[in-house]
């Protein structure tokens, strides 16, 4: 997938000085630069800056750069993110690893905010296989939305997080991911909570080159504060990327749909960033556009990874229509492309997306939909 160059209209002045001033550290996406820097600007604008959208909304952001390990260096540029931060670094001070959801509480006591770095965003999720961490992955959904309150009702040690913010910054390979998340947990709202970023790798560097930071005035993000607004064109573009939105996603597969899902949130959240950086309170059409064609980019990323999940669902799906309806032959004919397990969960995917289900040892469709 093409990179999203610096001719792009999601870069803003403050976001192209920082991605060329780590350009030529390494090859890795710049998609991944404007990704992590976003991330990073919201954090640092934490609750103090809200837009509301029915509910509040914050900018905070769960990204996470997929690519090859070697030759995207997604590690590179998170750790450069960090550096870029000079001493407010000192201030978040990140979290590198997550094993309970009540460890991460525990860690989020105080201010209610934190910062979850992991150069591999599958040892996190592996953790929720195990009993005692297997409500991580719907604390994670719930904390995302920024409550108020998070409460951890435990016997031993209870606890309460007031004013939560969290922000994730993650890394991983499309393999790991097909490991460590399901269709299920996709659709059970991580998928489109998560801001998955893909790209092409430029081109490779002999020498690699001093970053530079000196022109990054995060001081500016830590002292606003106030409520967001949209000026009136800002509406009427909204209004007709949301219906356009919409309409386009009648021809969606159900995954695809979920994933695509909270697109016009992650519109508002970068836009929300992009303004306090100018150091407005309104978003205007400008300001939107440009978030607008962010969001386009990580839809076609969506598309991009969305085989890696869907495939053996299709192929079930397919193969059901075409008469293999017993365990048997299903598994017979689908035994060279996946494993028995991976087989086992399509089906069980389908059901649970009301397309097929067992009756009686047999596979038959559904006209369900969930």
């Amino acid at each position: 997938m093409a990179d999203y160059d610096l001719t792009r209209g999601g870069w803003w002045d403050d976001a192209r000085t920082f991605a060329e001033g780590v350009a030529h550290v390494s090859n890795f996406p710049l998609a991944y630069a404007l990704g992590v820097f976003s991330a990073l600007s919201g954090h640092l604008m934490g609750r103090k800056i809200m837009l509301r959208y029915g509910m509040p909304l914050y900018a905070n952001h769960y990204v996470c750069l997929v690519g090859e390990s070697g030759s995207h260096h997604k590690s590179t540029i998170m750790h450069l993110g960090l550096e870029s931060l000079g001493n407010w670094i000192d201030e978040i001070t990140p979290i590198r690893s997550v094993v309970t959801a009540q460890g991460l509480l525990q860690q989020m006591q105080g201010d209610g905010s934190a910062i979850v770095v992991l150069e591999e965003l599958s040892m996190m999720l592996q953790q929720k296989k195990k009993d005692y961490a297997s409500d991580l992955l719907s604390r994670l959904l719930e904390l995302y939305t920024c409550p108020a309150r998070a409460d951890h009702m435990v016997k031993a040690e209870p606890l309460t997080v007031t004013g939560a913010f969290l922000t994730i910054i993650s890394a991983s390979t499309m393999e790991y991911l097909r490991k460590g998340l399901t269709v299920q947990d996709l659709m059970a709202g991580f998928g489109n909570r998560m801001t998955f970023i893909v790209g092409d790798p430029r081109t490779e560097q002999a020498w690699p080159g001093k970053p530079v930071f000196e022109d990054l005035a995060w001081h500016r993000l830590v002292k606003a504060e106030g409520e967001i607004l949209l000026d009136s064109d800002a509406r009427t573009l909204w209004e007709q990327y949301y219906n356009d939105l919409t309409r386009s996603q009648t021809g969606y597969t159900p995954f695809l749909r979920s994933m695509c899902q909270r697109l016009p949130e992650k519109v508002l959240k970068m836009a929300m960033v992009r303004a306090t950086w100018a150091g407005t309170s309104t978003i205007d059409a400008e300001i939107l556009a440009g978030a607008i064609d962010w969001a386009q980019y990580l839809h076609e990323g969506i598309e991009s990874l969305t085989p890696a999940f869907e495939d053996a669902e299709q192929l079930v799906l397919q193969a059901i229509r075409d008469g293999y309806t017993t365990k048997p032959r299903l598994f017979g004919k689908l035994a060279s492309m996946f494993a028995a397990t991976r087989i086992r969960e399509a089906v069980l995917n389908l059901n649970w997306l009301g397309l097929a289900k067992e009756v009686s040892g047999r596979y038959e469709l559904t006209t369900k939909r969930k």
